[in-house]
């Protein structure tokens, strides 16, 4: 973790406690033995008494403490005006409470419309009765339509988010050397659903190269160009894989369907080696800009005749024998079947959202499954019994009410019934913090709000029923 144009950077976590803090906190006067885990606020204070504190709240709870590098008597020279900062701050804080509490309710709308669908396709009405609309095709559109509208309006509460972060200094890389697959394919279970309802072939190469970067904000870069190719294709194919170029790995997405011009080819390379801004680019491009400057990366766009356009990020390799804890468990590509059978499946759901804890309940209960729901990680307990038998799976949310988060829950769970059990962490957190620790946990992660498609073959993967396209 930075510092902040020479001053401190701490994390305090939603107890006020501290979290983590960069070297210039460690320097600070006074700081040597007080700087611990777990060391309230209040008693760090007199180590910022002379100095600009500015805090901004994160989206998972907690705050992070911005520490100027000098004593507080005046503005730093060049600092912008006070007004320009409170509205920076005022940003972070809406952009923050968007992102937490937009996710919400879009999560619940995406499996509520996901359950929908089923009843839909199936031919019955709400009350369960035959003599729906069933396969009547312009329901379906409707319905599909629908699905991208939610998943649209979640990249534009990301997208926006994270530039906000981006832009403030708040975007810290955390690099490791993961996997290129593991990536390609949390990406092929987020967007083949997308590109599946716009009638659009989506494919993935496997790649097993170790790449040096942040996987967190690479995701991200190619979740840009993914949101780019969704909005300008109408007919094709989409690829997504690895190249080897020397030392480096070039990840490509090529769009068989989209033509660009010399003079639009020429703007575009322009626009993606200029300084960060508010250009003509699209959010997702913009923000695949900023990430890969931040990370020190290279981006490239071409079109080639008879292939179409190409968008790549240039990434350096890694050692091979680097072990990478965060890959995600799996090797097959393609992307995943539309309805793999999930049924009968015995579920256990932690969600201490009760709006999102019922609609994952509709849908997955609409598949088949036998769903126990519970809010936190002690009324799970309560809610299988005093001699329980071992759900099939669990799916809880990152953060949960009690001391228990998602990831604490599903392992004292299968503890406590001895038992191997899968698990599935979903979230609507940004926090790369937190999502760094998902990740580590070794539990495959989906963001809200995840399409039905994506989170059904989640599920049908981790249940050993998954057959994947070839």
């Amino acid at each position: 973790m930075g510092g902040h144009e020479g001053g401190a950077t701490l994390v305090f976590d939603s107890q006020g406690r501290l979290a983590a803090w960069d070297e210039a906190a460690a320097a600070l006067p006074g700081a040597a033995g007080r700087l611990a885990n777990g060391a309230p606020s209040d008693a760090l204070a007199p180590l910022f008494a002379d100095r600009a504190v500015t805090d901004l709240p994160l989206s998972g709870g907690g705050f992070l403490r911005r520490v100027g590098a000098r004593p507080a008597s005046g503005p730093p020279e060049n600092s912008p005006p006070e007004n320009s900062r409170m509205g920076a701050d005022l940003s972070g804080r809406l952009f923050a409470a968007a992102s937490h509490d937009l996710r919400q309710p879009l999560a619940a709308l995406s499996l509520l419309l996901g359950a929908l669908e089923g009843r839909i396709t199936e031919g019955r009405n709400m009350d369960g009765r035959a003599g729906g609309v069933g396969s009547d095709p312009v329901t379906r559109d409707l319905l599909a339509s629908m699905g991208n509208a939610i998943q649209s309006m979640k990249g534009m509460v990301d997208g926006h988010f994270d530039l906000v972060r981006l832009q403030a200094g708040l975007m810290q890389p955390d690099v490791g050397s993961p996997v290129l697959n593991g990536i390609l394919m949390r990406l092929a279970l987020d967007a083949a659903p997308r590109f599946d309802a716009q009638g659009l072939r989506f494919s993935v190469m496997p790649c097993s190269v170790r790449v040096r970067t942040d996987p967190t904000l690479l995701e991200r870069i190619l979740q840009g160009f993914v949101a780019d190719a969704l909005r300008r294709t109408v007919r094709g194919r989409i690829v997504i894989g690895g190249r080897r170029r020397g030392g480096d790995l070039r990840i490509e997405l090529w769009d068989t369907g989209r033509v660009l011009p010399p003079e639009q080819l020429r703007a575009l390379r322009e626009e993606l080696q200029r300084p960060d801004g508010d250009g003509p680019l699209d959010l997702g491009l913009r923000l695949a800009r900023g990430l890969a400057r931040r990370l020190g990366h290279r981006l490239e766009v071409d079109w080639v005749e008879g292939r179409g356009t190409m968008f790549a990020v240039v990434v350096p390799q890694a050692d091979e024998s680097e072990d990478d804890p965060s890959a995600f468990p799996a090797q097959d590509s393609g992307a995943p079947e539309r309805n793999p059978d999930v049924s009968l499946a015995r579920v256990l759901v932690i969600e201490d959202d009760p709006m999102v804890l019922d609609a994952l309940g509709a849908l997955l209960g609409q598949w088949g499954c036998a769903v126990i729901g519970a809010e936190s990680y002690d009324a799970a307990l309560d809610r299988l019994g005093p001699s329980p038998q071992a759900p099939d799976l669990v799916i809880s949310d990152l953060r949960l009410k009690g001391a228990a988060n998602g990831i604490v829950a599903i392992r004292q769970i299968a503890k406590a019934l001895n038992a191997d059990l899968p698990g599935l962490i979903l979230t609507g957190d940004t926090d790369p913090m937190r999502l760094r620790e998902a990740r580590l946990s070794g539990y495959p992660l989906l963001h809200k709000p995840v399409a039905p498609l994506a989170l059904r073959a989640a599920v049908a993967r981790l249940l050993g029923r998954e057959r994947l396209k070839s």
